[in-house]
């Protein structure tokens, strides 16, 4: 696959626009995204804000009326979760709202899901939470409904946690077979064989170069052994980015820029800090790697100038032509 870059929106901070309703300088972003030629759109699934990226009392928008609003300003870039977590809505709303997403947006949702690591925010919202090997557990029971609700008239689906008897979603989506579905994580034994068995893409979440070849690895593996073709699985990473003109100026930005929540050192190990020619070569290492797109996010959420310089200046480095207009 050609490699591409998608914009994630995992802050609604916007120092530089105080008193703007947030969503106007999403779509305002969104836009200049889309005309710069960035491939996709996506927003985080959480219900309040997580320390890494800003307060908790900060604002965030829900996950899939932004999409849809952001759907109804934009023509041509698809628009994804990154990702949902099972425990936030029943399988069977979801499926619900995503075809819908769908429909709104001309066929260019992707539905990003995982079993969620947030334990305090789904405490704050009462929502249940049970060890990780549940969690996964749902995620499959979440994945067959999907895929059930989304093609059949009338979907029965008995899970182990999670059930549908005759239910009816429509309209469908108008992505044949079904809008893909996005997997996060890098859990050996499960989460990679979900992606394998129902996945049409894996968002690698973190590590460095030689992480995501390991990972991939072993999603190949789950492939071989399921008969699926590794190659038609779309494989995406996070990667937020500083940049500066000089490195000094960088590493100075990427310490203005830090979140309360985050340690230099964190921060470091999820993010590119660089000027230009340093994120090109460091991209192009996840390229050997076997990423295929980049999910990228700025700490400077309300500035356009990194939107520019990624898709001017880095892209083209990677053999990207941006498929603007």
């Amino acid at each position: 696959m050609p490699i591409s870059f998608g914009l994630q929106f995992p802050s609604f901070s916007f120092p530089t626009r105080p008193g703007e309703n947030v969503f106007d300088v999403v779509r305002e972003l969104g836009a200049k995204a889309e005309a710069e030629g960035f491939d996709s759109l996506w927003l985080m699934d959480h219900l309040f804000q997580i320390p890494v990226v800003a307060p908790e009392t900060d604002p965030i928008l829900d996950c899939w009326m932004g999409l849809a609003g952001l759907a109804a300003c934009t023509e041509r870039v698809r628009l994804g979760s990154l990702v949902s977590a099972v425990g936030f809505r029943p399988p069977s709303i979801l499926a619900k709202m995503t075809a819908s997403l769908d429909v709104i947006s001309g066929g260019r949702s992707i539905v990003g899901l995982g079993a969620g690591w947030c334990d305090w925010e789904h405490a704050a919202y009462g929502l249940d939470f049970p060890d990780v090997a549940e969690r996964l557990r749902r995620l499959e029971d979440l994945l067959q409904i999907l895929q059930a609700m989304w093609t059949e008239e009338r979907a029965t689906v008995n899970g182990h946690h999670f059930s549908v008897e005759g239910a009816v979603n429509s309209p469908k989506p108008i992505q044949q077979p079904h809008p893909p579905l996005l997997i996060g994580g890098s859990g050996a034994r499960v989460t990679l064989r979900l992606t394998a068995q129902y996945g049409q893409a894996h968002n690698l979440g973190g590590g460095g170069p030689e992480e995501c070849r390991r990972v991939l690895g072993l999603l190949r593996e789950h492939c071989d052994r399921l008969g699926t073709d590794y190659e038609a699985i779309w494989k995406t990473r996070l990667t937020p980015i500083v940049f500066g003109r000089t490195p000094e100026e960088a590493e100075r930005r990427a310490e203005r820029l830090r979140p309360e929540g985050e340690s230099p050192k964190g921060m470091r190990a999820r993010s590119l800090i660089g000027t230009p020619e340093q994120v090109a070569a460091e991209l192009a290492e996840f390229v050997d790697a076997g990423v295929e797109g980049f999910i990228v996010s700025f700490f400077d959420a309300d500035e356009v100038e990194p939107l520019e310089v990624l898709m001017r200046e880095v892209a083209p480095k990677l053999g990207v032509v941006p498929s603007s207009g």
